[in-house]
Formats: structure tokens, C-alpha cells, sequence
């Protein structure tokens, strides 16, 4: 099979490798159709990266390079093992990319997303989804039922988002702030809004980002507020401030500005990662009695509400795809695209027809 293979900074290359086995009983082998790049695979490729695996991994025995990146991907089903009953051959999935142990404290609570020694397809698995078969175990499988494939390439950044959303306590009627129109922050918005939220105000500097924001019915805020975010968003929550304010550019200045921005009383969500430690203004957390809460991937309850809302319309996912390419352009349309200022904003592969 073919496969889109790191190999260090800048060096990505489209080579035979050998296939998956025959699926065990619980597992199953998929080809992915439609494959999205993420900001953690541009990292990877600029050599900013830290989550793919330098040593053996506890779960999957994988490490190093190179490695096949991928782990947004819908897919269709080739082979099944004796025990999986929910997919048949060919029907078409979005694929859970979080493999877990289901052994330690935090899967035995459900909580898979902070399993201790979890492993990711495309970074820390043999199997990613810019390669033309994956193995994956059979809580990995999720029908589309409905959902257009390319939706389903989606559905893995789409539930970091809904995460985020839901771990702020987004209700119907609030006014919320979303720092950042990448991928993230623009499916924060539409979650935000599909959870009801009245008003969601988005800052994004690229203009044509700013655009879609407007399209989508979000609310972009002018360029001419840069300057001072925090005032504007107060004047236009008549001086109350918004009640969720929500991070989603993974920048000291966007820190500042959630946390300046937000009504007392109000949530601060953080699903956007950090370089490293940031300062916070203690007091006003203290004084404004705020919360603060961080989100790492998605609880499975999301990423199944996911599915249910874009399968429902309810959620349009596939409004932030700009651009579809072939596997052998991956690097020339979509990493060298994506690992510069850029318009683009999710780039999908097409790995298999």
C-alpha cells in the first residue's frame, strides 16, 4: 500500500509500505477515503512538534520515524474481525483516533481522552490516515450513517471543539468570545452556536477568515478593534463583559485578552495549546469569581454528539473544508500551505476513491 510518510522537517514522502495483517477479532482494517491535516502534523513537519513518539509507546510498541501522520479521517470498511457486529464490509466510518488502554483509573471512568498511557493513529500508531489501510479496534469505528465522507474527515477536529464548548458550560442565550479562527476556533463558533449561544464574536485578523465568520453567523470583530479587544467586546456586551470567552489561538495575547473579556461570574475555555507556561491575572480570577477550564480532545460522549449533530445538520462541519487534494500533492498543496500564512484553513486528502 502507499502511504504519506514523515521523515523528519520538511520531509514528508508518498512511499510503498507493507499492509496491515488480517484483522484480529475485535479489530478491524479500513481504507481512509478522505484525510484532514491538523496544526499538530504541521508541527510535526516544521520540527515544533512533541506528540509524535520518540520512544517505544506503552499501548502500540511504536516510535520514531518515520511515521505515517494522519489522524482526522473518514474511511471505508475492507475487512472485519470475528466479533465486530456494528459495520459491515464497505460501509463508511469516521475513525476515533484515541486508542486507550481501558485498564487504568481514568478509562475505567470512561474518561479516555486522559487515559495514562494513550495512543493517537498518525502519532504514536503504525496506522495513520494518509496511509491506504489502517488497522483500528472496533470502539475506533464509527458509522457515518448519512454523513458525505468528506464530513467525516472532520468529525475529529469538530468534537475538539463541541469538548471545548461543553467543558465551558455554553448555555442557550449566552454572548461568547472565541480568540482565533483556525480550524478550532472556527468549529468552536459553530458548536458554540449549535449550542445555543445568542451572540458569538470572533477574532480573527485574516480577512477572508473574517468573512466565512460572517457567512457562517458568527459575529468577526472589526480589525480596527485590535487594538483593545477587551474594550470593544465590553461595549458591545453593554460593559457586562461575554459570558464565555474561549482561547482557541494558543498565544499569550489571546490569554490576556479571554481573560480580560469575560463577565464576572463568567468561563473561560482552553482548548488550545500552549507552548509553554503563561502568566494569568490571579486576582481578577479571584475578584470576578471566574472559571477556568482546560480541554484535551474530546470525552466520547462528544465526539458521538458530534456525529448526531452533523448527521442532524445542525452542525456544519464541512464549511471550514477550503481546499481537497490528491496524496501525491500532500506536500506541495498541504504542508508547505499550511506551515505558512496562510488562507487555507482545513486541508482534506483524498487517500482513497
Amino acid at each position: 500500500m502507499r502511504a504519506a510518510r514523515l521523515y523528519g522537517p520538511a520531509d514528508i514522502r508518498v512511499e510503498e509500505v507493507p499492509a496491515p495483517d488480517e484483522p484480529g477479532p475485535w479489530q478491524a482494517i479500513v481504507s481512509p477515503l478522505w484525510s484532514g491535516i491538523c496544526g499538530t502534523d504541521i508541527k510535526e513537519y516544521t520540527g515544533h512538534g512533541g506528540s509524535a513518539e520518540s520512544v517505544a509507546h506503552p499501548l502500540t510498541g511504536y516510535s520514531g520515524l518515520p511515521l505515517t501522520l494522519g489522524h482526522e479521517f473518514s474511511a471505508r470498511v475492507e475487512a472485519v474481525g470475528s466479533r465486530i457486529e456494528n459495520v459491515t464490509v464497505g460501509d463508511e466510518v469516521a475513525v476515533y483516533p484515541l486508542i486507550h488502554c481501558g485498564a487504568c483509573q481514568a478509562c475505567l471512568r470512561g474518561e479516555y481522552q486522559i487515559c495514562r498511557i494513550k495512543a493517537w493513529n498518525g502519532l504514536s500508531s503504525p496506522w495513520g490516515g494518509f496511509g491506504e489501510k489502517v488497522l483500528v479496534e472496533h470502539y475506533q469505528l464509527s458509522p457515518l450513517a448519512g454523513i458525505p465522507s468528506t464530513a467525516g474527515a472532520v468529525i475529529e477536529p469538530a468534537a475538539v471543539a463541541l469538548n471545548a464548548v461543553e467543558r465551558a458550560r455554553v448555555i442557550p442565550g449566552d454572548t461568547v468570545f472565541v480568540a482565533g479562527a483556525g480550524a478550532i476556533g472556527m468549529l468552536s463558533m459553530l458548536a458554540a452556536k449549535a449550542s445555543g449561544a445568542a451572540a458569538v464574536h470572533v477574532f480573527e485578523p485574516n480577512p477572508k477568515r473574517a468573512a466565512l465568520i460572517e457567512r457562517l453567523g458568527g459575529l468577526p470583530v472589526p480589525a480596527e478593534a485590535a487594538s483593545d479587544l477587551p474594550s470593544y467586546l465590553m461595549d458591545a456586551t453593554g460593559g457586562l463583559g461575554v459570558d464565555v470567552a474561549i482561547d482557541a489561538a494558543g498565544k499569550p495575547a489571546a490569554n490576556e485578552t479571554v481573560v480580560a473579556s469575560v463577565r464576572p461570574g463568567g468561563t473561560i475555555g482552553i482548548p488550545s495549546v500552549h507552548p509553554g507556561p503563561i502568566m494569568f491575572d490571579v486576582r481578577r480570577l479571584t475578584r470576578n469569581d471566574l472559571t477556568v477550564v482546560g480541554s484535551v480532545g474530546y470525552t466520547r460522549r462528544a465526539w458521538d454528539k458530534t456525529l448526531e449533530l452533523t448527521r442532524a445538520g445542525v452542525l456544519p462541519i464541512e464549511s471550514v473544508v477550503t481546499s481537497k487534494i490528491a496524496l501525491d500533492d500532500i506536500t506541495t498543496k498541504g504542508f508547505d500551505v499550511l506551515s505558512q500564512p496562510s488562507d487555507e484553513l482545513k486541508i482534506l486528502v483524498q487517500v482513497n476513491k
